[in-house]
């Protein structure tokens, strides 16, 4: 499975003067605006569209005609998207922390943005694996902006609604969001079966 994680981030190397770019922009964004959360949001984000990358490497190549020649299973094919999944996710955690440190934005601030922003990555891969797995890399970058967008329209159209909220227990909420990267990380173990038993029926 090294190998194959190997091979994609060998894949993803060959753009990593765009990736620097992108980091750039949105630093001196967020450095302009005092606002780490918006470098935050937008790269635990990006992290989940280069794995879309990395696949796309793959369907454009007939890669998966090729390796299931060779002595590797479906499963360890599958499992090592979700492994570059994980890699990227702690690239952009990394990444992320170092941007709230140079903000000197507090502790709290901090690992409470970065639990949300974790977590949004991570539910972004467990959901875009299985479409790509099933549909491809086209299909899944449409439904990846669906799955971005919708919630950020429902939420803007909440606000404008005037609704009220009921007082919320402020311990209980934040305690939720700090551990809602497990949440996301049990998805993440269910999307791999999901897509797994995806694979093993798909004709090449």
């Amino acid at each position: 499975m090294a190998g194959l994680v190997y091979k994609d981030l060998i894949n993803l190397g060959q753009q990593w003067k765009s990736y620097l770019l992108i980091l750039v922009v949105w630093g001196g964004l967020s450095i302009a605006q005092k606002n780490p959360n918006f470098f935050g949001g937008m790269f635990s984000v990006y992290m989940a569209i280069i794995l879309l990358t990395a696949y796309s490497y793959d369907e454009k190549s007939g890669w998966d005609k090729y390796a299931l020649t060779m002595p590797v299973s479906r499963a360890r094919i599958v499992l090592s998207k979700y492994v570059l999944g994980l890699l990227m996710d702690i690239v952009g955690f990394v990444i992320t922390l170092a941007a709230f440190l140079a903000a000197g934005s507090s502790m709290q601030e901090m690992w409470l943005a970065q639990s949300l922003y974790q977590t949004i990555s991570l539910f972004l891969i467990a959901f875009q694996l299985p479409v790509t797995f099933k549909f491809g890399v086209e299909k899944a970058r449409i439904s990846t902006v669906l799955v971005v967008m919708l919630p950020v329209f429902a939420v803007y159209m909440f606000v404008q609604s005037g609704i009220q909220l009921p007082d919320l227990d402020v311990d209980k909420l934040l305690f939720l969001i700090h551990m809602s990267p497990v949440a996301g990380l049990c998805l993440l173990a269910v999307s791999a079966v999901v897509s797994i038993w995806i694979y093993r029926g798909k004709e090449f």
